[in-house]
């Protein structure tokens, strides 16, 4: 049986993953962790009310064989910088270092493009410090993800962002060779990359940049 466990479900990202791992038939089961119950049933799903700010709760959770994180929020939607970095630092790292513990198989998790642990942007260093510590974990395969901005609708829409979105949806085309990894990538592009590149990539810590992360289907 092989288990799978995303941190981040609700999410852009993790909303389009969990049906990725749905239709895909080398999961057995989904585990996802939530605040409250959100999900329709479905036969591989498992739905775990979890307490996200108590250090200790990951420690009832069984093992499972990969591990996807796809946490993130915005400094305006979190309330604070701190209240930031628990959410795309703190605990992605815990999860992280949870699967270490747990010897999975793999750990798999979305940041940012321009991820940079020396960056002077604090969202950006952020992203990097996070890199930075989960590149040193013992784990047999580690995928980071750097996407650009990410395409496709959100359930809070933000109104610079859905500018920009338009912006992009125009130049995208006229962007390539170097400057093809800026353009937008849709959030189901992101999980099925995943979903993709945990099959089709080696052992160790791959990095891919958001024109690497699509696949042709």
């Amino acid at each position: 049986m092989t288990h799978a466990l995303i941190i981040g479900s609700t999410g852009f990202v993790g909303s389009y993953l969990i049906q990725e791992l749905f239709n895909s038939p080398n999961f057995d089961s989904v585990i996802v962790l939530v605040r409250r119950s959100v999900f329709d049933s479905n036969p591989k799903l498992r739905e775990i009310i979890f307490d996200f700010e108590n250090k200790d709760a990951i420690n009832d959770l069984e093992p499972v064989n990969h591990v996807f994180c796809c946490l993130g929020t915005t400094i305006k939607t979190a309330g604070s910088k701190d209240a930031f970095r628990f959410v795309d630092y703190e605990l992605p790292l815990r999860f992280a270092q949870w699967a270490e513990k747990i010897k999975a198989d793999s750990f798999s998790i979305v940041t940012a493009m321009g991820a940079n642990s020396d960056s002077s942007i604090f969202y950006n260093r952020t992203k990097g410090e996070l890199e930075d510590e989960i590149k040193k974990l013992s784990i047999s395969i580690i995928q980071i993800f750097q996407p650009s901005l990410i395409m496709g609708p959100r359930k809070e829409p933000r109104f610079g962002e859905l500018i920009i979105k338009g912006l992009m949806t125009v130049i995208n085309p006229i962007m390539i060779g170097p400057l093809k990894k800026y353009r937008g990538i849709h959030a189901k592009t992101i999980a099925r990359g995943m979903v993709f590149h945990l099959d089709n990539s080696g052992q160790g810590v791959s990095v891919f940049e958001s024109d690497k992360i699509g696949i042709s289907i």
